[in-house]
């Protein structure tokens, strides 16, 4: 079990596949086409196309629907990662870090 504490508090406790919903899956994918309408879809951050390749993250609850896009250019590789502990860890610090003028990773 992981338990994130912010402020003293409790924030968030489970097991590292229970907090996978609070942050983004890395998404890497070669395309048979180049890809229409990934950057419209609700939940896709940090879109980079380049030809027939993409890569993005994507909030948990949208991980399908931008899964379905895929599929409809052909994909012909997929690399799917799901956050990490530091990842799950900093989503929670991510406002404290940027007030003090320190960039979250």
């Amino acid at each position: 079990r992981i338990t994130i504490i912010r402020k003293g508090r409790t924030a968030e406790t489970g097991t590292l596949n229970d907090l996978r919903h609070l942050t983004r899956t890395s998404i890497n994918a070669e395309l048979a086409t180049p890809p229409d309408g990934i950057a419209a879809l609700p939940g896709v951050h940090d879109l980079q196309i380049d030809g027939d390749r993409v890569r993005f993250e994507v909030d948990t609850a949208h991980l399908d629907a931008a899964l379905r896009q895929l599929t409809r250019a052909g994909v012909r590789s997929l690399v799917s990662r799901p956050p990490t502990l530091e990842e799950l860890f900093l989503r929670h610090y991510q406002d404290d870090l940027t007030a003090d003028g320190e960039t979250a990773r």
